[in-house]
């Protein structure tokens, strides 16, 4: 029994001895370069392309990306060679940086682009590509590498054939806008000359005429004349007849505001007395929903009047 429980003791520390060997040879060598991931995940290595079968005359694209958890300086991707090529050639590239999301966690990327393009028919050849970065946290450096890709090469594929018709086409479609721009301009131009005609002719005639003749639209014997909504109506023509007669903001000041302005700009003291009056009554009338009796509408009507026809007057 004794003999047994000794045999054991003596396997256990070989045991021993053959595993604290094995850690020291392990961590006395220089760590500081390393081919494998040092976690799984944590940051990968990988090449693609957009497809493993391609024509003699059509690129492809070959997509080296370097992904991690993480700020995008948590890890310094050293520059690395073009990768080794057979039967393919490089004829652009580009690369990219970016941040985005998963699950919560940030994730950086490193994108490098290559455009390829064959040079023979049969098999092309993408060998692997080894990239050299640094964690920048323990300022230690690390390796990774890719798998070999396979591409096959095939017969080109037909070039289109004769587009000339686009061309045409274009052409077509250039002259219909052309025409049609042209036609727009032409009708603007008309009714361009029109408005002129009609502004001439409004200021052959009078201003004060104009506002007269829309007076003559107050029918004030209609049975059903609504007094109030008149008196309105015709507070709203004298604002429109000062604005364009003194150049003021009528329709924007207040009753108080406008007579001030007339008095600075030196109008007629019996126009501003009567402003002031037919304003101010049609001010009540709308925000206090007061009555006004025909009378006074009557009354109000004809000082507007007579101060237009007063100012035509005046002007002649």
């Amino acid at each position: 029994m004794k003999r047994l429980h000794c045999r054991w003791m003596c396997i256990l520390g070989m045991i021993m001895i053959v595993l604290s060997t094995s850690l020291i040879a392990q961590t006395s060598g220089d760590d500081t370069l390393q081919t494998a991931v040092r976690q799984p995940g944590e940051i990968t290595l990988s090449a693609s392309v957009d497809k493993n079968q391609v024509a003699l005359n059509r690129p492809l694209e070959l997509l080296i990306r370097i992904k991690w958890y993480g700020d995008l300086d948590k890890y310094q991707v050293h520059q690395f060679d073009n990768p080794i090529l057979n039967n393919l050639e490089i004829t652009g590239h580009s690369a990219s940086n970016k941040v985005s999301s998963e699950n919560g966690r940030n994730i950086a990327i490193q994108d490098y682009v290559f455009t390829l393009k064959p040079q023979e028919l049969g098999m092309g050849y993408i060998e692997g590509v080894i990239i050299r970065y640094t964690d920048m946290d323990t300022d230690t450096d690390y390796s990774l590498s890719t798998n070999r890709i396979e591409i096959k090469v095939l017969d080109p594929i037909p070039e289109p054939g004769d587009k000339s018709w686009i061309i045409w086409l274009a052409i077509i479609i250039m002259l219909a806008g052309v025409a049609f721009f042209t036609v727009i301009y032409l009708q603007k131009r008309k009714a361009e000359k029109i408005r002129q005609a009609q502004l001439k002719a409004e200021k052959a005639v009078p201003m004060e005429e104009k506002y007269l003749q829309e007076l003559k639209d107050f029918n004030l014997d209609d049975p059903g004349l609504d007094i109030g909504k008149t008196i309105n109506r015709l507070s709203r023509l004298l604002r429109r007849f000062l604005a364009e007669k003194f150049n003021l903001p009528a329709d924007t000041l207040t009753t108080e505001e406008l007579v001030r302005e007339l008095t600075e700009k030196h109008a007629d003291e019996h126009l501003v007395k009567d402003v002031n009056e037919v304003l101010s009554r049609a001010d009540v009338i709308k925000f206090s929903g007061g009555d006004a009796e025909k009378s006074e509408l009557e009354r109000l009507f004809g000082l507007v009047k007579e101060n237009i026809i007063a100012l035509r007057n005046k002007q002649a």
